[in-house]
């Protein structure tokens, strides 16, 4: 009985989709930091060394259309061009599993980050990235209130194309030291079309309003045997707050990590300014380059049911030499990784 009354609000929610006014919205990942570059371009190039992430997102998984999203990327530091270079790819689905994909998007973008030692013991990071974006609607997979009404007549208001494709812009700051870091970002500085319906105008009448993302965290070293290398047993407390605000829609996140080394267990809270929104629960496993990383969404709104959200994130990070570039040993200081989590 429930199941059936799932299906039966998503299908009137997919009915009057086209007549929703209605405001785009990135993915919003629960693993933060194992999905650095997608947070915060600044974040490029923190780890020096190169580093490659996955990451992949389940939401909504019982009922019978959810939400899945991918994301990559590669980023490193590269000493000559004073700062790092990055690529960061991301798609998100909108599927309906009896018949096959509804809406999903599209991003690719290339970064460069320009960093400054500030004083001793701060670094800043400055970063610019380049987008393509596009946002695909399958009309095929959409029963619309007029179809159902009116047998064989086609919807009048949908665009004549289904696709948009554009470039955007995205930018970035990052200060941090050996126990803190903190920064904002700013995605989407050119407004996108995500809607497939035109005004009276001829005008698209939402577009894909602009993201603001300021984070902040610590690195608290409760039990380290060598000081600039982790070793079994070290521990440390990560705390952290994202506050994340795009549209109409705002959330503030607060949680910590717990790493027992190689192992990291999190948990968060999110919310916006009236109500809770989730609980999630992290754990992961940190074995000398790599890093596997799984989360869990509770949901503690009316969408309890829904199944929550399933994360999983793969790192891996290639061995390197940040000091050989140097050509003094004091300037290696000045590539310091940021001591951030991994998760």
């Amino acid at each position: 009985m429930i199941l059936c009354k799932q299906k039966i609000i998503f299908l009137l929610i997919l009915m009057f989709l086209p007549l929703l006014k209605m405001f785009g919205q990135d993915v919003r990942y629960s693993q933060f930091y194992a999905n650095p570059v997608y947070l915060n371009p600044a974040f490029t190039g923190s780890a020096t060394c190169p580093r490659f992430s996955i990451n992949f997102r389940d939401q909504y998984p019982a009922i019978p259309r959810n939400y899945v999203s991918f994301s990559g990327s590669y980023d490193q530091h590269i000493a000559p061009l004073h700062g790092g270079l990055g690529l960061v790819a991301s798609t998100d689905i909108t599927a309906a599993k009896d018949v096959g994909w509804v809406y999903r998007t599209f991003n690719a973008g290339l970064i460069y980050n320009f960093r400054v030692r500030i004083s001793n013991n701060y670094n800043l990071h400055f970063a610019l990235q380049g987008t393509y974006m596009t946002t695909a609607l399958n009309r095929q997979n959409l029963t619309f209130a007029s179809e159902m009404l009116y047998p064989g007549t086609p919807p009048e208001l949908l665009a004549e194309y289904y696709k948009h494709s554009q470039f955007n812009a995205e930018f970035g700051w990052l200060a941090y030291s050996n126990y803190l870091y903190f920064g904002m970002a700013i995605h989407h500085l050119v407004p996108v079309p995500v809607s497939f319906i035109r005004d009276h105008n001829d005008k698209f009448k939402t577009k894909w309003e602009p993201k603001w993302t300021a984070h902040l965290g610590g690195k608290i070293t409760i039990k380290q045997h060598r000081r600039h290398e982790y070793t079994f047993g070290d521990i440390f407390l990560h705390p952290n707050i994202v506050f994340i605000s795009q549209g109409i829609s705002n959330y503030l996140h607060e949680g910590f990590y717990f790493n027992f080394y190689p192992f990291t267990v999190g948990t968060w809270l999110r919310h916006n300014f009236h109500n809770v929104d989730a609980l999630i629960v992290t754990c992961g496993l940190e074995y000398k380059q790599l890093r596997i990383g799984y989360s869990y969404d509770f949901n503690l709104t009316k969408l309890e049911r829904t199944g929550g959200a399933h994360e999983v994130s793969l790192q891996f990070i290639i061995p390197c030499n940040p000091d050989k570039s140097n050509t003094k040993k004091k300037n290696s200081a000045k590539y310091s990784s940021v001591a951030c989590p991994n998760f």
